[in-house]
């Protein structure tokens, strides 16, 4: 584990301990959609990041404080592009907070939602746990 994610994993931990609620913020693009914004604010957007880029097998691997217009415009240089359309409701929209609203566009219906299209994730939980669904895998695309 960084040591980034070892400070966030003891963050989360001392929050969870003192029972502090924590808000965490990306780019602050969708501050304004759902609830009533509380807790205190935990800064992801400095995770950010492309992790891993294979164009021929249609994977990528970013951190969650990546911006969005960065992974759009490294796949829009092999010709490719996210199946879902993000909503970029600011410049500093990120991959993470798109993932986290589970907003997926209006190529929905068509494509699929966001949900659909994530191969795997690694997160910390409310417990400060490191927890890892999936992963990379080959796709069939034929």
């Amino acid at each position: 584990m960084s040591d980034l994610l070892a400070a966030w994993r003891d963050r989360v931990r001392a929050a969870t301990a003192a029972a502090t609620p924590l808000r965490i913020v990306g780019g602050g693009s969708m501050d304004f959609y759902g609830q009533r914004l509380a807790g205190e604010i935990f800064e992801v957007s400095g995770h950010a990041g492309i992790v891993d880029y294979d164009p021929t097998e249609l994977v990528i691997t970013a951190r969650c404080g990546t911006p969005l217009a960065e992974v759009e415009q490294t796949m829009a240089q092999s010709g490719q592009m996210l199946a879902f359309e993000p909503p970029h409701f600011g410049p500093n929209a990120t991959l993470g907070g798109s993932i986290a609203a589970g907003l997926s566009g209006p190529r929905r219906p068509y494509a699929g939602a966001v949900r659909d299209l994530v191969l795997g994730l690694r997160l910390l939980d409310g417990r400060g746990d490191e927890l890892a669904f999936g992963g990379r895998v080959m796709k069939n695309v034929a």
